[in-house]
């Protein structure tokens, strides 16, 4: 079996903060579901695919390891 070595899409990842074991607040990288949202006009914004993983079989990761920022 071969690893695949993939990390988050920085396009359309989502970044939450948890609050660890010794009680510090930490940021938190999720993966993405594959969309963006684009502001098209005052108040209209319109869900499109991500430009870096959403025309890919697994929406949200792309292939390679990159340490989170």
């Amino acid at each position: 079996m071969t690893e695949t070595i993939r990390t988050v899409c920085h396009g359309c990842r989502q970044v939450t903060q948890y609050r660890d074991d010794s009680g510090d607040v930490r940021p938190m990288v999720l993966p993405g579901n594959g969309t963006v949202w684009i502001d098209r006009a005052p108040g209209g914004l319109v869900e499109q695919p991500c430009p870096d993983c959403g025309d890919g079989d697994d929406p949200g990761w792309v292939p390679g390891f990159t340490p989170p920022a």
